[in-house]
């Protein structure tokens, strides 16, 4: 790779992590290109990037961040997983990690935490924001609709 190159991927990096709010890495020995595809694809529309990147270049693209703290986990080869959606990167990465046992999570942050591999497996079983979302719509609605089902069956009576 060119130096020119080099220093455009890290100003890439810098501006694609400033809007992030979330990284995770993953080592991704042993997977085939057909499953590394499969799971580019499935992360698409929640990750503005999932790559496999150098180690080197990725720690120059975080010194200065808040993420800085995500370099410490790249030891490995690695791909890396700069997330718009966070809870759902999780999800897609856990459920992918127990289906290819030679792709590991290693860890990542997300908000102000560092989060090893056994915090983004607990993470992602926590409900999303869209179905918390659903859950609370539902219980300010229930009483409403059990009452106008009351209603409805006391004026059939008369």
């Amino acid at each position: 790779m060119k130096k020119e190159d080099k220093s455009s991927l890290i100003s890439s990096l810098q501006a694609t992590i400033a809007n992030a709010n979330g990284i995770f890495v993953i080592e991704n020995h042993g997977i085939t290109v057909k499953d590394f595809e499969a799971l580019r694809r499935e992360l698409a529309p929640i990750t503005s990037v999932f790559k496999v990147v150098k180690n080197r270049l990725f720690k120059l693209a975080v010194r200065g961040t808040s993420f800085e703290g995500v370099s410490e986990f790249m030891q490995r080869p690695t791909a890396i997983a700069i997330a718009t959606d966070s809870l759902a990167v999780t999800k897609v990465l856990a459920k992918f990690a127990e289906t290819h046992p030679t792709v590991s999570i290693v860890g990542g942050k997300m908000d102000a935490d560092l989060l090893d591999a056994k915090a983004i497996e607990q993470l992602s079983k926590l409900p999303s924001l869209l179905e918390i979302r659903g859950t609370i719509a539902r219980i300010l609605v229930e009483p409403a609709s059990r009452l106008a089902r009351v209603s409805g069956e006391y004026g059939k009576k008369n």
